[in-house]
């Protein structure tokens, strides 16, 4: 196997890595910011916080660690097809 196709692959594992943390922040920023808002709210107080924004954002928080997923997955397939072929 030539160590170019080596750091690619483990190159898609470590940005799938990375952008399933960023949307597990994501997901839990906005978690804490809509419990926070609904806290806030059943005290009478405010918060600043949007709750659409909230919700869009725990949206996209768990679409990105999905499509981080995926890419996790294929690098994985296409180890497994390398070391299928070369050994």
């Amino acid at each position: 196997m030539d160590i170019s196709n080596s750091s690619n692959i483990s190159g898609a594992f470590a940005s799938g890595l990375q952008g399933v943390q960023r949307g597990n922040e994501q997901v839990t920023q906005a978690s804490s910011d809509i419990a926070n808002l609904t806290s806030a709210s059943a005290q009478g107080s405010s918060t600043g916080v949007n709750l659409s924004d909230s919700v869009v954002e725990l949206k996209t928080g768990a679409l990105g660690v999905e499509a981080s997923a995926k890419v996790l997955s294929v690098a994985n397939d296409t180890l497994g097809t390398l070391l299928d072929t070369f050994a």
